[in-house]
């Protein structure tokens, strides 16, 4: 099956269009007549245009603006997905996490949590590599640390899109 070109599918627009000049288009219509695919989907892009163009667009009522701008208002936007109770209980949830791993550490429960990771000793890799495997040293207490840290960076933007931002807003709006 022959594939239309994109320049001929140009064409048929500037034909349906009517950008053609009459030589243009008698030279258009013989390429056509010789052409039964050409022809084929030439119709089928005529019979779109002629029924869009029978089509008129809907009109909206006369008082369409104002019912939308009137809703617009009902609706507030919100500043976060999370209420301001889902707020302060993921807030509690992460200070008590904090305070957990606070008290961990400085009991000394990670001090001794110091290690090395390495590879497996496999037999095939000891005989490819004459030397040992390297070792990742592997510090609990820092790891401790850096989730704690990471706890109250959450803790911070919860405490800012759940709470403060909410509580400033109400304050504004009361104040206006």
């Amino acid at each position: 099956m022959k594939k239309i070109s994109q320049a001929q599918q140009n064409e048929f627009s500037r034909y349906l269009d009517g950008l053609m000049t009459p030589a243009e288009q008698l030279e258009f219509e013989s390429i056509l007549a010789e052409d039964k695919l050409l022809k084929a989907r030439f119709d089928e892009l005529r019979f779109v245009q002629q029924s869009l163009l029978g089509l008129r667009p809907e009109q909206p009522s006369r008082n369409f603006t104002s019912r939308v701008m009137q809703r617009l208002n009902e609706y507030p936007a919100k500043s976060s997905g999370l209420s301001m109770r889902s707020g302060i209980f993921l807030l509690i949830g992460v200070l008590l996490a904090v305070g957990i791993g606070s008290v961990l550490i400085s009991a000394g429960v990670f001090d001794s949590a110091t290690t090395t990771l390495g590879l497996p000793h496999y037999a095939v890799i000891e005989r490819l590599m004459k030397r040992s495997t390297p070792g990742i040293p592997f510090n609990g207490k820092l790891v401790v640390n850096i989730i704690i840290l990471l706890n109250l960076g959450l803790a911070w933007l919860v405490l800012d899109k759940a709470i403060l931002k909410p509580l400033f807003q109400r304050r504004m709006e009361a104040g206006e």
